[in-house]
Parts: structure tokens; sequence; C-alpha cells
């Protein structure tokens, strides 16, 4: 488990002076490499046996709004391991303590040289506790556009070389972003969820739609240009 505060810069706040939940998820990314790498499954470990982390799903709940430039906490573990999939929470709260967000995230180890899911190495399943403790219970990732919904939004995305991490394809963090673009104005996100699909380089064009399930719940989908194929497939709550 680890514990890491984030002193919020003035370049990550939004146009009304507010840390947003993209900020709250990139202050978790780097959480969560920094817990990774303490067990010895960090970057720089797993990329001496062509191996990363890549992020499958995950879930965002906003517990506060109108969060003001402040200092933020995270706390991140490792919650439990199968064959394939690893699991991690994460809790943010505010510099009095206060909860501003929580989530789960859902993680698979890559061969990046052969481009494809491997399973958990032992070491990794050694790590699992006996009694795995989760902030939430898993969301229904896959719950399909509601036949009729109306398009509320169409956003053109390029991707740019800015876009990329350091597997080479898009960070996990933009398409929470992208999404966002083409939510409703006016409403208060409350959760997101995120379900990974395909990977996509510099030089792709997405377009993200998003799709009114209720006025407090919108789909989002965001698709390359290149062949159709879903990159990500988001579910917005709104307030």
């Amino acid at each position: 488990m680890l514990t890491k505060p984030f002193e919020i810069r003035y370049d990550e706040l939004d146009t009304q002076a507010h840390i947003g939940p993209v900020t709250l998820l990139r202050c978790f990314q780097e959480a969560a490499a920094l817990d990774a790498a303490s067990f010895a499954f960090g970057w720089e470990q797993l990329q001496k046996n062509n191996l990363s982390w890549v992020l499958t799903h995950m879930q965002l709940e906003m517990l506060a709004q109108h969060i003001a430039k402040q200092t933020i906490s995270i706390k991140t573990w490792h919650a439990f391991s199968d064959k394939i999939l690893s699991r991690r929470e994460f809790e943010i709260t505010g510099q009095q303590g206060q909860a501003l967000a929580r989530g789960s995230s859902w993680w698979a180890l890559i061969d990046t040289v052969k481009r494809r899911i491997t399973k958990s190495p032992a070491e990794l399943l050694a790590l699992n506790p006996a009694q795995p403790v989760y902030v939430m219970e898993e969301e229904n990732f896959k719950r399909p556009i509601p036949e009729g919904a109306e398009e509320k939004g169409r956003v053109l995305i390029p991707v740019r070389r800015e876009d990329l991490d350091l597997n080479g394809h898009v960070n996990n963090t933009h398409y929470a972003a992208w999404a966002l673009e083409s939510a409703p104005q006016g409403k208060e996100l409350h959760k997101l969820l995120i379900n990974f699909k395909n990977e996509c380089r510099a030089g792709e064009v997405l377009d993200a739609f998003a799709y009114a399930e209720t006025p407090q719940i919108y789909q989002h989908v965001l698709k390359r240009r290149s062949d159709g194929k879903e990159a990500a497939h988001v579910i917005t709550f709104w307030q």
C-alpha cells in the first residue's frame, strides 16, 4: 500500500479553477506506478522481461464537487490478482482529510514483443492478501446502449505523439478526457466507467460519440476511423 501527496499545479485546474476527474486519474496513475515499483512490478523492472502493465477497465466515483486547488493525497493498493487480471483500489482525499474520490481498476501484463496479454507470474499471485479489501463493487462495464438512444454529441479526436505513454499507445487518462469532451454541459460528473478495448497510436483519428441512456447516464463510444473498431467505451453518470 502506498499513500502519496500530490500538490496540484495551476495548469491542472479546469476553467472554473477546480480539480477535475481527469487530473485525479492522472495522479492515481502515478501513484499506482510507484506502488507497483515498491514490490518489483514497476515499469523499469518489468521492461527487463519485455513486460508492461496495461489497464483493461476502471471505475471512478466522485465524492466531492467543485474541488479547490490544494494538495491531495492518494492511497492505493494491490487488492488481488488472478491468472490474468490484477485489481487495484484507490482513495483520494483532500488536505483536510475529506474524501474526494474513490475507485477500482483492473490491469493485465502484456508481452511487449508479442503484443499480447500474458499470465500473471507466481511472484505476483503470491502477493494476494488473505482478505482482499475493495472500496466498491465492480460495476457493469458491458451494459449495452439502449435501442433508440439519442446521439447527444460527437467530437473528432486526432491522436498526437504527445498523447502516447511509455508503451507507445494512448495513455488511458486521455480516453476519459476525450469522452468528457462529448458530455453534456452544465452537469456534475458523479461516476465514470471506462472499458479499454483497442490501442491507439499517433496518427489515428477517433470519433467520440455520446448517447443519452437517460438524462443522467451517457454512453460514450470512441471509434478508430481507420477500421471502425472501438478504442474505448465509457459510461458517465451525472448529477
